[in-house]
């Protein structure tokens, strides 16, 4: 009897520290959510919509010139932001794992692409600006090549945007199966997702169409997640 005693209490006590883990987990991917969607929104604000200038690449370039600090902080920002991708990914797994082992696996290597892709558009970046102070100013061949790299920057981006809409509908697929969230939420973020497939597929292929309104609601959804994991946290008995 009083062994049966110990083992329930440790069994309660186990069960408290896994319900106490999940809930941090899922705070700090609501964290993650906030984090990822402010990096981003800051960088354009406050860097490539103030010195990005379409069609004009040598204007770009003398822009980046006069304001380099600044551009060096926004690259950071976007290594940064690609270290923030792959933990989103891993802490949504660690959520996810046990309601879909194998399309929690398969979103995590897409989210781990998506990041690495960024990265790589980071280092572009970073290596127009060496090729844009390793010259003198009036070298123009130089400052216009530079300068279409930087102008490109959006539409390199879209590549990393296929597997992110591939890989949120299927983590949103997930949390929609399991019930740890409201499902509306879940769903609404599978539509955005989905918006933002569409999205990175049109500036790829028809640039055109590529409406930056597709992808407003992925903007609110991360939003509305990202605050619901923070003060709410997730529902243990649906998982």
């Amino acid at each position: 009897m009083f062994l049966t005693i110990i083992q329930t209490n440790n069994l309660n006590n186990n069960i408290m520290k896994s319900i106490k883990s999940i809930q941090t987990t899922a705070k700090f991917t609501g964290y993650l959510f906030l984090f990822n969607l402010l990096i981003p929104t800051l960088g354009y604000v406050f860097i490539q919509a103030k010195l990005f200038v379409a069609g004009n690449a040598i204007q770009t370039s003398n822009n980046i010139l006069a304001n380099e600090k600044m551009f060096r902080f926004g690259m950071l920002s976007e290594f940064i932001l690609s270290i923030g991708l792959i933990l989103l990914g891993i802490s949504l797994y660690s959520l996810l794992r046990n309601v879909n082992r194998l399309l929690a696996r398969i979103a995590l290597l897409l989210k781990t692409t998506e990041a690495t892709l960024m990265a790589i558009v980071g280092l572009l970046s970073f290596l127009a600006l060496q090729i844009l102070i390793g010259n003198s100013p009036s070298c123009i061949d130089s400052n216009a090549l530079a300068g279409i790299l930087f102008n490109q920057h959006g539409t390199l981006n879209a590549i990393p945007m296929v597997f992110l809409g591939i890989e949120m509908v299927i983590f949103n697929y997930l949390l929609c199966k399991s019930q740890m969230i409201p499902r509306w939420i879940a769903r609404f973020g599978m539509i955005s997702f989905v918006l933002i497939f569409i999205f990175s597929i049109c500036s790829i292929v028809a640039p055109q169409l590529a409406s930056m309104l597709l992808t407003l609601p992925s903007f609110i959804y991360e939003l509305v997640i990202g605050t619901w994991l923070i003060i709410k946290g997730v529902k243990i008995n649906s998982l």
